[in-house]
């Protein structure tokens, strides 16, 4: 235990005994942890309960409860008359010795958070007996009628009544022996606890003096755990098999109305149907699939297993070939394709909503909205109704602007993105991607979508080698390194599907590290992703499980951590700051997954979902 005398103001020889409180622990925490907090100007907790008690002529104890908050570090003691200074008190009650007899002294307790900064404090006087009058040495009386309610396998409650002594300053709590609270009231919860276990709970009471009873104990035992059997669903089945796609079916028991979906050991998704189909699978393998019940307090069933392998492909393909966009205005959009001979007609389908049937191969897509980003599906049907799984390709319509003719339009992307390549402009940059995403699909798009990727790459290169280091910008005491993502920041839509690795940005396939998932009924998508695609540098603390998001252009900072409920946004530019409750991330095979309301948060894109589909859309 440290301690500090700025100025002598006892007696000679006068020493200060800290009456060690073992029942306190010292809360967790770290120093990122703390500068977030001290970020969000959340004021210090003071002390609680403060009192002082006269033990004889020389000697004065301090008693407090020190706050809950996970930032609190210590208490410091100011003597205020006398500028004394005590510092890292880490219990919860301070003896000092070699005072005056019948003198008043004032003293000022502190807070201090694990960052050193020190609440305002909390002002008490105490008093030293008097020579001529008698020390109090007795001790208060016992507590009564002490029991146990509300018992459990983690947890319990003591209500006990406390004696009538004129003096009686607290109650002090103690669990096999380790003090854990004092306390005003007559009851106290002990919670966090081991099922089956013994544990002896004694109470003691402190006068006014400080002197303290003897106690009274009660033995307690915490319950057993009782495992919660879950019935299974019924009826499980493989109801389809295609070459890239599994669809089982079940009964649910009476009262499940949620199970959940595995394919390989990995969880898929909750599902509150009697049937699911996986997609996204290769030909000619064989997966396992469980179904477990889940009830609503979260408990899940062993499960039931399924096995399954898909078809094999040959080489007289059942799916159509060269799938691409023929022509398109602000309101359809045409596809041409070849279609297999085995096929007698082939069904259309835009962001999984059926659309038509049709034995040609050609197909106008209508009814579109100007602008937007739409996935479309040419399946095939052979002779026996059997429906193939499909192939996709993505395309937006039109805007209103995008009347000339397709030549004009390929060569003002083209004037773009050359001005783009001698600028290394960002603005410049999403001009001409702009204006290459209005152009039909075909290899003159495929070339100016390469060139604008190398663009990208030229710029964040040089960014990172024209110092050596990345430019650094500090706010609330907290250093975050930014890089160049100028050229990164706006991709303007992505296609996702949860339990899938292909995705679509801006149009173009891709495949991500790791698939959006659906837990619990919410739809959670990979963080770092999408981060990226739209203007921030992603970091994450292992220590704290803290992610931070920086975007340099617009000076916005995005705080989350996993398993915490709470969003904070900072908008540094503006000096606007605030937060908002929302299903905390998870980490999931070493990648953090958020919520769909996340991305909104982040960019203010628009964010669907398709029931149908099962298909996340984003748009800018």
């Amino acid at each position: 235990m440290n301690k500090k005398h700025l100025r002598q103001w006892m007696a000679p020889f006068a020493t200060a005994t800290l009456i060690l409180n073992t029942g306190y622990g010292i809360w967790g925490g770290t120093d990122a942890l703390a500068s977030q907090a001290a970020a969000l100007s959340v004021a210090l907790a003071e002390v609680s309960n403060l009192n002082a008690a006269a033990l004889d002529t020389t000697r004065v104890n301090l008693f407090w409860a020190n706050p809950s908050d996970i930032n609190f570090d210590h208490v410091k003691l100011i003597g205020v008359s006398n500028d004394v200074y005590v510092d890292n008190i880490r219990s919860n009650s301070y003896t000092l010795s070699g005072l005056q007899p019948d003198t008043t002294y004032t003293f000022r307790v502190k807070t201090v958070n694990k960052s050193g900064d020190e609440s305002q404090g909390t002002t008490i006087q105490a008093k030293t007996a008097s020579t001529s009058a008698p020390v109090d040495k007795t001790p208060p009386g016992e507590v009564s009628g002490l029991t146990v309610a509300n018992l459990g396998y983690n947890a319990f409650t003591v209500n006990y009544i406390m004696p009538k002594d004129a003096d009686l300053s607290q109650a002090i709590i103690y669990l096999n022996g380790n003090e854990v609270q004092r306390t005003t009231g007559t009851s106290y919860t002990f919670s966090g606890l081991i099922a089956s276990t013994n544990y002896t709970v004694m109470i003691r009471t402190i006068d006014k003096s400080g002197n303290i009873s003897g106690g009274i104990s009660i033995p307690v035992t915490t319950s057993a755990l009782t495992v919660d059997t879950v019935p299974e669903v019924t009826g499980a089945t493989v109801t389809s098999v295609n070459n890239y796609s599994v669809t089982v079916s079940w009964t649910s028991p009476s009262g499940i109305s949620t199970v959940s979906l595995y394919r390989d050991g990995t969880l898929i998704t909750d599902s509150t149907g009697t049937s699911y189909t996986f997609n996204n699978l290769s030909a000619s393998q064989t997966y396992t699939f469980m179904i477990r019940s889940k009830r609503s307090t979260g408990a899940l069933s062993s499960g039931v297993r399924l096995t399954a392998t898909t078809n094999s492909t040959s080489s007289n393909s059942s799916e159509v070939s060269n799938l691409e966009v023929d022509s398109k205005s602000d309101t359809w959009i045409k596809i041409t394709y070849d279609m297999p001979s085995s096929a007698e007609k082939v069904k259309i389908y835009v962001d999984g909503d059926y659309k038509g049937t049709t034995s040609s191969e050609s197909y106008k897509i209508t009814d579109l909205r100007e602008g937007r980003w739409y996935e479309i599906k040419v399946t095939t049907v052979n002779s026996n109704g059997r429906e193939s799984s499909g192939v996709k390709i993505s395309e937006r319509a039109d805007s209103y602007s995008s009347s000339s003719s397709s030549s004009s339009n390929y060569e003002k992307a083209r004037d773009l993105m050359r001005i783009a390549e001698n600028s290394l402009n960002a603005s410049d940059w999403r001009s001409a991607r702009d204006a290459i995403s209005d152009l039909p699909s075909g290899s003159r798009k495929s070339d100016l979508l390469d060139r604008l990727e190398a663009i990208r790459n030229r710029a964040i290169g040089t960014s990172s080698s024209s110092s050596g280091t990345s430019p650094t910008t500090t706010t609330s005491g907290t250093t975050n390194s930014y890089t160049n993502n100028a050229f990164a920041s706006y991709s303007s839509s992505f296609i996702l599907t949860p339990g899938a690795r292909s995705a679509y940005v801006d149009g173009r396939a891709t495949t991500i590290a790791q698939a959006p998932r659906t837990i619990n009924g919410v739809t959670m998508v990979p963080l770092r992703f999408i981060g990226e695609h739209v203007g921030y540098q992603v970091s994450y603390d292992k220590a704290t499980k803290k992610i931070i998001l920086n975007r340099p252009d617009d000076g916005k900072q995005v705080v989350l951590q996993v398993k915490n409920t709470t969003l904070a946004v900072y908008e540094l530019n503006n000096s606007r700051n605030y937060s908002t409750n929302i299903t905390a991330p998870v980490i999931i095979n070493g990648y953090t997954l958020v919520p769909l309301r996340v991305i909104s948060e982040l960019s203010g894109y628009q964010v669907n979902y398709n029931t149908a589909s099962k298909q996340i859309t984003i748009t800018k």
